[in-house]
């Protein structure tokens, strides 16, 4: 058996998984972003999980995928936590002395998509997780692209807007400023008058029943826009056949996956307009990061 470590922006997920890539058991908690140590949170909430599993289970590995970029077993510049470092592999030690794997939360993602979901059939497709950021993961002839220097491929920092909004990494107009969930749901919230502490069930329960409306409309059609900017300056640098788009996106299906489709078969940005890839929706949702982080040992790192 093996564990996945799925840990986002804003929440962590832990899932045992047997040798075909299932989840047997989950266990999932809310980061809250006003802890004072949030590293603090982490490690006890992982630790306490990996002993309660090992209880009842051996385990032969332990993935673990993250957002920021991994180095020496550790993961750097993790933004949206606000972490300059977690030294994540020696939390992990803590509680399991076996091997350990450590990658970026996209690429993993990206990796279980494309083994078991919305990405199988492609031999040259992207993955983008929309969530507390955007990351992304790139295959070229089935294989996952991985650069020597930095693991994390940064889609979400390539800038959309050269004056735009300050972004958590330092830079103005970064791609995520403008498309994260995380962005959408807090423009919702300040633009309809709503609860700063709604869950999101309840936002789209409010978006449903008032996609009709002009305000709301306006704000939707913006990121639809700003959407089509990003999609197109990756279409014309990896011209994949698809791209599918994952993270909490996947939960917007009728509020904007289907307008998105219909942006973009009608406005057709990119360079090769005879043929755009496939948009799809990912079909894992927020297990792919679990599932992903135990496939493979991959040239990241692994301890």
């Amino acid at each position: 058996m093996k564990i996945g470590i799925d840990i986002g922006g804003s929440h962590i997920g832990i899932g045992l998984l047997n040798e075909n890539g299932k989840i047997i058991k989950k266990y999932e908690i809310d980061i809250n972003n006003k802890e004072n140590n949030i590293a603090e949170f982490i490690e006890k909430y992982i630790i306490e999980i990996i002993k309660k599993i090992q209880i009842d289970y051996s385990i032969d590995l332990i993935g673990i995928a993250c957002a920021g970029t991994p180095k020496d077993g550790k993961i750097t510049s993790i933004v949206n936590l606000k972490l300059e470092e977690l030294d994540i592999t020696s939390i992990i030690k803590k509680a399991y002395n076996g091997q350990i794997i450590v990658r970026n939360d996209a690429k993993c993602a990206g990796l279980a998509e494309k083994t078991y979901g919305s990405l199988k059939k492609y031999n040259d497709c992207v993955f983008l997780c929309l969530g507390t950021g955007i990351g992304g993961s790139v295959f070229i002839e089935n294989k996952q692209l991985q650069p020597i220097r930095y693991p994390a491929f940064e889609i979400g920092h390539m800038i959309i807007d050269k004056n735009g909004e300050l972004c958590n990494c330092g830079k103005r107009g970064c791609f995520e400023t403008y498309c994260s969930i995380k962005r959408l749901k807090n423009k919702l919230i300040q633009e309809l008058g709503l609860n700063e502490e709604i869950l999101a069930k309840d936002l789209l329960e409010i978006l449903n029943t008032k996609k009709e409306e002009e305000k709301l409309q306006k704000i939707i059609k913006e990121y639809i826009n700003n959407l089509i900017i990003g999609l197109s300056n990756i279409i014309d640098i990896f011209e994949p056949e698809a791209i599918s788009l994952g993270g909490s996106f996947v939960y917007f299906e009728n509020i904007l996956y289907k307008q998105l489709l219909k942006e973009y078969t009608e406005r057709r940005y990119a360079f090769n307009k005879e043929e755009l890839p496939e948009l799809k929706l990912a079909t894992l949702g927020n297990d792919a990061g679990i599932i992903g982080a135990v496939l493979g040992t991959g040239p990241i790192a692994c301890f």
